[in-house]
């Protein structure tokens, strides 16, 4: 029982700093606009709280009680010691910086430049229902997307049928019918009344818009525009809905959001790993291993050529920072721990990184088996796509840390001591090596 009391008290500061960076990455999802991202954050903040509460309650719990069988069912540890795989890198820091600087490059290129889309039913398997009639549109109507617009039903017929005449000479659009349309030849008394509901409501009246360009392209969104200026010269109340038209709103919202939730999630990592490392300088060193993973997993599509879904870069860009951060953490609290007890420089760190390799690669590899199955399996891109960049997201994300964050320490180490607390006598171990 003491042990396990020394056990959760050696690791509480670490598992509590790791988990409320990751719950705060996954409560920065919240703060979008489009709310499948607040969803998103708060079912996975949920799991990261439940599953720490279960760590440091039930888990030990349940180890004091399986005791017996515990040791009776122990092995040799599969891991070999990485105490000369460690010594290694913390020898040869400026290789591992080089290869930093030299990839990050383009990294930072590829992921500015890598291609989303916003077209849903692209994304969806060939064999729905949903999909081959889309495609039945495009080949016998040669109709890629209708719009619908939704006019004020005192807007008189002749005026009506001037707004669709200006509508069907804007590029693009195949032909634009409403109420006004049928009426310009047969007297709106003989029409079915069913037919006049359908097309005319109390207050408003449903002009349809057949357009040749598919939803989420440039050509369609211009349309949208040109569409919305007509209608508006003739209703300033009138609205243009659709697939295409909500798309392009959406286009407007994702990207606005992709900055707020961005800045969001760095800022409060980082105010979060200042207060619990109680240093300046580390929750620079640890954001910038981490972004610099995101920013290769992110940038890798680019290379092959692959779109992503639009919601891809911004869900991943916070999860990968939030849920791989903790990898950085516990490997920190190791160094700083090394470091404060009076230990040089490079035998804090390469003692740090040989304790931490092992729990980093299982947590690593963990989630990467967590999700590369689903990606594997998945036939609906923006789930394959969002489980395949977890997946390698947490490889990346562990190489980065095992290499590059100890080389960094070994950069900044008079940094961090400078400006860390917690480190006792700080000129002598500033001219310790």
């Amino acid at each position: 029982k003491t042990a396990m009391a020394r056990a959760i008290g050696d690791t509480l500061t670490s598992v509590i700093g790791s988990s409320v960076t990751t719950i705060a990455g996954f409560i920065a999802l919240c703060f979008m606009s489009y709310t499948l991202g607040r969803d998103l954050g708060i079912v996975m903040a949920k799991g990261v709280l439940f599953g720490v509460i279960g760590c440091v309650t039930i888990l030990p719990s349940m180890i004091l009680i399986l005791d017996r069988p515990l040791q009776k069912t122990s092995h040799k540890a599969l891991l070999p010691d990485m105490r000369k795989f460690a010594s290694f890198i913390t020898k040869y820091p400026a290789v591992f910086l080089v290869l930093f600087v030299i990839i990050l490059v383009p990294a930072i290129f590829g992921y500015t430049h890598t291609g989303t889309y916003y077209d849903m039913i692209s994304g969806l398997p060939k064999d729905l229902d949903c999909v081959i009639a889309d495609g039945k549109l495009g080949e016998e109507y040669d109709m890629a997307s209708t719009h619908m617009i939704l006019a004020d039903a005192s807007l008189n017929d002749r005026t009506a049928r001037r707004m669709l005449s200006e509508i069907e000479q804007v590029d693009g659009v195949k032909t634009a019918a409403g109420l006004s349309t049928l009426t310009e030849n047969i007297p709106e008394e003989i029409l079915p009344d069913s037919v006049v509901d359908m097309l005319r409501s109390k207050d408003r009246q449903l002009i349809l818009v057949a357009s040749r360009y598919r939803t989420a392209t440039d050509e369609v969104n211009r349309q949208v525009t040109e569409i919305n200026k007509i209608i508006k010269k003739y209703d300033r109340n009138a609205l243009l809905i659709g697939e295409a038209p909500c798309t392009k709103d959406l286009i407007t919202v994702t990207d606005h959001d992709f900055g707020v939730v961005n800045t969001i999630s760095i800022v409060a990592i980082f105010v979060i790993i200042l207060v619990v490392l109680r240093s300046i300088s580390l929750p620079v060193v640890l954001v910038a291993v981490i972004e610099f993973a995101i920013f290769i997993n992110l940038g890798i599509p680019y290379y092959t050529h692959t779109t992503l879904p639009f919601i891809a870069p911004i869900c991943i860009s916070t999860i990968q920072l939030g849920a791989t951060v903790d990898y950085a953490i516990l490997m920190t609290s190791r160094y700083k721990r090394e470091r404060a007890a009076g230990n040089a420089k490079r035998e804090a760190i390469t003692t740090a990184l040989a304790a931490a390799i092992p729990s980093v690669t299982v947590s690593a590899l963990g989630f990467f088996a967590a999700t590369v199955g689903v990606a594997i399996y998945s036939e609906i891109d923006i789930i394959r796509s969002l489980c395949g960049l977890m997946a390698r997201g947490a490889i990346i994300s562990m190489i980065s840390v095992i290499f590059v964050l100890p080389s960094l320490f070994m950069l900044t180490d008079k940094i961090i001591v400078k400006t860390g607390m917690g480190f006792r006598n700080k000129k002598k171990m500033e001219g310790s090596l």
